[in-house]
């Protein structure tokens, strides 16, 4: 049972994340994993090397970033648990930022800038868009007080798709 993914602590203590910066830590980098797991799902290489199985003994770590084993909280206090994330994070990031070219195929260039290195959404300086997942620099999202770009094309394309042919005049 020690090991078994049994506590979701925002329902547990919603306030413990306030209190516990090693947990604040891990939830981060758990969130980051599950932001790479699509990229080692469709990588032939990733597979290959068995990535994900790094995790192998907390698989639930890859499935959502909420659930906590008695084994996590004690790993966690004693600093084992972020040390082995962190280890794990840079290996996962080190893969797809830098070893594997279909994996930085998949990054994203700011639309609002259109500056600066390829972005990934589990970098620290990010944000991607809730509603289509694009990624843009934190400050250029933020900085930007209109729609993201993406959605607006998105939106145009759609209403360009609905809208009926105008009658043709000749004249």
């Amino acid at each position: 049972m020690v090991s078994r993914p049994v506590l979701r602590l925002r329902e547990i203590n919603p306030l413990l994340f306030n209190y516990v910066e090693e947990l604040v830590e891990i939830r981060k980098l758990r969130q980051d994993i599950l932001l790479m797991k699509p990229y080692f799902i469709t990588c032939k290489e990733a597979m290959e090397a068995r990535l994900l199985l790094q995790l192998q003994d907390r698989q639930h770590f890859v499935e959502n970033d909420e659930m906590y084993s008695v084994q996590d909280l004690l790993d966690a206090h004693t600093g084992r648990l972020g040390c082995s994330l962190t280890e794990t994070h840079t290996l996962f990031a080190k893969h797809i930022k830098l070893d594997c070219e279909r994996c930085q195929a998949k990054g994203f260039v700011c639309e609002l800038c259109r500056e600066g290195d390829v972005l990934f959404p589990f970098d620290s300086h990010t944000s991607v868009c809730s509603d289509c997942s694009a990624v843009f620099h934190r400050d250029c999202y933020y900085d930007n007080s209109t729609t993201c770009p993406k959605c607006a094309r998105l939106m145009l394309r759609k209403q360009s798709l609905f809208q009926e042919p105008g009658p043709d005049v000749d004249a």
